[in-house]
């Protein structure tokens, strides 16, 4: 049962001079209060005072201490009512007589037993920013003025344990290989694009942003290092609802969006549709690579420009009708579609070891990709006369395309042939999800769960290369036996898990059991067709330990895996840019990750704190690699790393007043990354990263934040990349009784271009790549709510999460390095 804590710390009524004002009175009321059943404390619990002839008319209203004791002063005589509330227990009412003479009155031991239901509560004071549960840390979105003003990739930024660096990547303790849900389930919406997505995504609509550290036997065995799990403001409440917001941004980026929920009888019905612009003009661009194994074509130099911008938009609608109290069915559909594309003018120099130029030209490229997600989702649940047995059957079809295409030309040539080029890439992938979960509580303190799913997932690939024949003018395709490439994974999987709840202490494990065929195609050399299976056993635990209602400890452990997806997998050749070629691997194998968490949190009105020290390895885990052939580099993914990453999370958050917080969210650690074959490479070093926000509550509502990052450089296998820093300004208001909100937001106002490099140093050679992009923005924002809520709507508990996937590097739940 969840603790929910609350402070009252201001008056809310006073007294009437009127005739007939009792006796004056100099009293203070004391006591403690303790949990009947556990004869522990209970802190920060309400205290409501009312007259016995006025029981409507609040006098005073406080909250107990960290130890549960209140003390309080009345000034007038007469018979008072006190109210104890806290969450899960029983109101209890005591009467209290003041009298003239009385000085101290104390109450002893004041027990609150158990309810079996619980009321609504009304929370008027700090509500935590980051609570901790036994297998995940909570970031209350929703209880940051920032999130009117923000967007969701902003309020990432801000969570325990994930960091957002300079090129926009993704990470979770320090590590790019884990996913990222929506309302508890994988987003392909997300998953094909996070950045643009998260960055379209207003703030306020979203409650809350969970980071599930230790994934129980339920969840899918991928995700290296953990989950991070967007929860929308889905309005728990029927009648009617909605709301409709837009922004602006200084680079001519634009979004808009509407949502609104509803209930009629036993029908309920939640949807939203949203619609995004995005833009990034004249980034300048350069690189330089020194061949060290090569004399002829030494130095290679290219500078130039580029600019990108693009658009989507993203809806959902789910529909849920209520058989009877016992039996519920929904049905959703969510539905993304986006195309982004860019223009890129480089000019390319080469020179032998002597510097004497061996070519140059200039590169005009285009390039467009389109993608997407479609989803529909059937679920039926069922419910019992047993609190919290539920039984749950679902259906999940996916279809998430995939497709680019680009055009080079080579102009101003120099010691070098005439090219151009055109190329085209139709990807997609196809799943059939059914799956059976089913819970049962039992002697009030245990809980067992149990589940089977069965996953069809299907990708496929079609490719077609195009170069230009300058003699005939006309096209000339260019075939390869990886044109067409057919990827299906049968999953079979099934699990056990035990939850024990006695006291103090809290334990949970489980075993998830994976079954996976895998079958791949090459049509047109069918000899490369090959066929495996995996099967593994994935062991979870976790364990914690209440020392007081505001302290917990918790330790873990669990194994994952990771299977590539399609964007590692595609043997597609990309190479718009034809001095540096990319391509997938379709032989690559499952990671598998060891994962140890120790876990520390405190909370007291004024101070919410939470640490976590972490430690990870992977034996196989999927790199990312470049080398030189033929003076291009290629750049391909393999099963050779060996990685082990050691670190440290403090999340502290301060309230010194009512209207002044102040927040704080830093980590440090060690990782070291090497090879598990004779290649020798290898890297190691140290990261951290500090990020820091103020806010201020002025009168009528007025909010004013502001926030700050540092991070060091990013180690990977071949070498590392840029840190970063970032600030920001932001400024919101709201009106008409907090229905309209209106919020600027200024990033970065104090440099207008920014800086990225990247460096990757082997036997091989030594390249280091530079790009000054815009950094500062300006952003605003306007949203509308409407609408009244009465009735609950009901949703079904449990559904379909296809977490098992490594997602591409360009459109991933946190990049390609792979652990």
């Amino acid at each position: 049962m969840k603790i929910f804590t609350a402070l009252i710390f201001f008056f809310l009524f006073i007294f009437s001079a009127s005739a007939g004002v009792n006796a004056k009175a100099d009293v203070t009321v004391k006591g403690q209060l303790i949990d009947s059943l556990l004869n522990e404390t209970m802190p920060y619990a309400t205290i409501k005072i009312t007259m016995k002839d006025k029981p409507t008319i609040i006098v005073k209203a406080l909250a107990s201490d960290q130890s549960g004791k209140f003390d309080v002063k009345l000034k007038e005589t007469g018979f008072y009512l006190f109210a104890f509330q806290y969450v899960g227990k029983a109101e209890r009412v005591e009467i209290v007589e003041v009298k003239e003479d009385s000085k101290v009155i104390d109450l002893g031991k004041v027990l609150l037993k158990d309810q079996n239901g619980l009321e609504e509560v009304t929370v008027t004071a700090f509500k935590p920013l980051v609570t901790v549960d036994l297998d995940k840390v909570t970031y209350n979105t929703e209880d940051d003025p920032d999130a009117k003003t923000n967007n969701v990739f902003e309020m990432l930024k801000k969570v325990p344990m994930v960091t957002v660096d300079a090129d926009d990547k993704i990470e979770l303790k320090g590590s790019g290989s884990f996913k990222i849900y929506l309302d508890g389930k994988p987003s392909n919406m997300i998953s094909n694009n996070p950045t643009q997505v998260l960055k379209s995504m207003p703030a306020n609509t979203v409650k809350n942003i969970e980071v599930i550290t230790d994934p129980g036997a339920k969840y899918d065995a991928e995700g290296v290092t953990g989950i991070i799990n967007i929860v929308t403001n889905k309005q728990p409440f029927g009648g009617y609802t909605g709301s409709v917001n837009a922004g602006v941004d200084s680079r001519g980026g634009y979004n808009a969006g509407a949502y609104l929920s509803l209930k009629y009888n036993k029908i309920g019905f939640t949807g939203n549709y949203n619609y995004y612009h995005y833009r990034s003009p004249g980034n300048s661009v350069s690189s330089y690579r020194h061949d060290k194994m090569s004399s002829a074509y030494t130095y290679l130099n290219q500078n130039g420009s580029s600019e990108y911008s693009g658009n989507g938009q993203y809806g959902s609608g789910e529909l849920s009708y209520e058989i009877d109290t016992l039996n519920l069915l929904s049905l959703s559909v969510n539905r993304y579609q986006g195309k982004g594309g860019g223009d890129a003018n480089v000019f390319v120099k080469m020179q032998d070891i002597d510097n004497v130029l061996r070519y140059s030209y200039n590169q005009e490229s285009t390039s467009s990709n389109t993608y997407g997600s479609t989803d529909i989702n059937a679920n039926y649940q069922r419910t019992f006369r047993k609190k919290d047995e539920l039984l749950t059957a679902s259906y999940r079809y996916s279809l998430s395309p995939d497709d680019s295409e680009s055009a080079t030309a080579i102009e101003n040539i120099v010691g070098y042939k005439d090219q151009e080029m055109r190329m085209y890439s139709d990807a997609s992938t196809k799943e059939h999800t059914f799956q059976l979960d089913y819970t049962t509580p039992f002697a009030k303190i245990h809980t067992i769960e149990t589940g089977l799913k069965y996953i069809i997932r299907i990708s496929e690939s079609s490719s077609k290369h195009d170069s230009l024949d300058f003699k005939t003018n006309s096209w000339k395709e260019i075939n390869t036996n990886n044109d067409i490439f057919k990827h299906r994974q049968d999953i079979f999987s099934g699990y056990f898990g035990y939850n024990l709840k006695l006291k103090k202490v809290g334990f949970k494990a489980g075993i998830r059991m994976e079954n996976t065929d895998l079958n791949v195609e090459f049509p047109l050399d069918t000899d490369k067709d090959f066929g495996t299976n995996y099967f593994n056993l994935i062991p979870s635990t976790t364990v914690s330990y209440k020392f007081k209602p505001t302290q917990t400890f918790r330790l873990g452990y669990n194994m994952r895996i990771q299977r590539p997806g399609i964007w590692y997998l595609n043997p597609y050749v990309d190479n718009t840019d034809p001095r540096n070629i990319r391509m997938g691997n379709p032989d690559l194998e499952v990671e598998k990750s060891h994962n140890f968490n120790l876990n520390y949190s405190y909370f007291t009105p004024k101070i919410n704190l939470n640490t976590n020290l972490f430690y990870n390895f992977v034996n196989n885990s999927i790199q990312r690699i470049t080398f030189i052939e033929d003076d291009v580099n290629y750049t391909t993914y393999e099963n050779i790393g060996k990685n082990r990453n050691v670190g440290l999370n403090v999340y502290t958050n301060w309230n010194p007043t009512k209207k002044l917080r102040i927040n704080v969210n830093a980590s440090g650690g060690y990782v070291d990354i090497r090879t598990n074959n004779t290649s020798g490479l290898g890297n190691s070093g140290f990261n951290g990263r500090f990020y820091s926000g103020i806010q201020y509550t002025f009168p009528k509502d007025f909010v004013v934040s502001f926030n700050g990052g540092v991070s060091s450089s990013r180690i990977n296998l071949q070498g590392k990349s840029s840190g970063y820093h970032n600030t920001s300004l932001g400024l919101n208001k709201n009106f008409l009784n907090k229905k309209l909100t209106l919020s600027v937001t200024g990033a970065n106002l104090f440099e207008k271009n920014r800086k990225y490099e990247s460096i990757l140093d082997t036997d091989q050679f030594y390249s280091k790549s530079e790009s000054y992009y815009p950094f500062r923005q300006f952003r605003f924002g306007i949203t509308y709510r409407f609408g009244e809520m009465k009735q609950q709507i009901q949703k079904t508990r449990r559904g379909i999460s296809n977490d098992d996937t490594k997602q591409g590097e360009s459109g991933n739940s946190g990049g390609g390095e792979g652990g």
